[in-house]
C-alpha cells in the first residue's frame, strides 16, 4: 500500500478531507472492494481507545435502537394518558344527559375531577351562591388571558379565588368560558402543580364539556 509520505506534495495536498468524503460518495462501493480496509482502519475515541469502523456503525446503531424504543414508550404512554383522559370525559358527558339541575352538574365534574386528580369548580355570573363577579373576572382577563378565549397556565392564588374555593398557590389553571349566546360564567380545573396546566396542551376536552354545560343552562333558563 502505498505510503502518503512517499507521495508527491501537490498530491499529499489533494487528499484534503473533503476530497476524501467526496470520494468515498462517489464510490459508495468502495469498502466492498476493500473489506479488510472496514476491520483495518482504526479510529480514535474517547473512552476506548481506538476502535473499527465496524464497531463505529454497530454502535450508532444502538443509539438508534435505544432512541426508538424511548420514542415508542413515550408515545404508549401518551397514547394511555389520551385514552383516559377520554374516557374520563365521556363518563362525564353521559353523567351530564341524564341531569335536570345544577346540582345534577356540579356532581358530575366533581367525578370528573376525582378520576383526574383535579380540583374542579363551576361559577356562574347570575348565581347568588359563589356567583363570579364581573369586573373581578375581566381583570384576570386582562392581565393572563392575552386575547385568547381560554388560559392554561399558573395563578396566584387571590386570583384563583375568583373562580373556586380552596384555590391552591401558585397552582396551575385551566379556566373555561361557559356560555351559549352569551357568557354564563366559568368552568375551572386546577392543580397543586404549577406545570400540569400549559399553554401548548390542547383543550378540546375541556372546551366541549363547557359546551354541554352551557347548552343545558340555557335550556333550563329558557323552561
Amino acid at each position: 500500500m502505498t505510503e502518503l509520505s512517499k507521495l508527491d506534495r501537490p498530491l499529499v495536498q489533494a487528499l484534503s478531507d473533503e476530497a476524501v468524503v467526496s470520494y468515498l460518495k462517489d464510490n459508495p462501493d468502495f469498502f466492498i472492494r476493500q473489506p479488510e480496509m472496514a476491520e483495518q482502519l482504526r479510529i480514535p475515541h474517547a473512552e476506548r481507545g481506538a476502535i473499527s469502523l465496524v464497531e463505529i456503525q454497530l454502535g450508532r446503531l444502538r443509539e438508534r435502537v435505544a432512541h426508538l424504543e424511548e420514542d415508542i414508550t413515550q408515545l404508549m404512554s401518551i397514547a394511555a394518558g389520551n385514552e383516559k383522559l377520554f374516557r374520563a370525559f365521556a363518563e362525564a358527558h353521559r353523567a351530564l344527559f341524564a341531569v335536570n339541575r345544577e346540582e345534577g352538574i356540579h356532581q358530575a365534574l366533581r367525578e370528573l375531577a376525582k378520576s383526574l386528580n383535579l380540583s374542579v369548580s363551576l361559577r356562574l355570573f347570575d348565581s347568588e351562591h359563589h356567583g363570579l363577579n364581573r369586573k373581578s373576572v375581566d381583570a384576570v382577563k386582562a392581565a393572563h388571558f392575552c386575547g385568547q378565549r381560554i388560559y392554561l397556565g399558573r395563578l396566584r392564588k387571590s386570583d384563583g379565588e375568583h373562580f373556586m374555593s380552596q384555590a391552591p398557590e401558585l397552582g396551575s389553571y385551566a379556566l373555561i368560558p361557559v356560555s351559549q349566546h352569551k357568557e354564563l360564567g366559568f368552568l375551572t380545573f386546577a392543580s397543586r402543580d404549577g406545570g400540569h396546566f400549559q399553554p401548548s396542551m390542547d383543550t378540546l376536552f375541556v372546551e366541549q364539556i363547557a359546551e354541554h354545560i352551557g347548552i343545558l343552562l340555557t335550556k333550563w333558563q329558557a323552561e
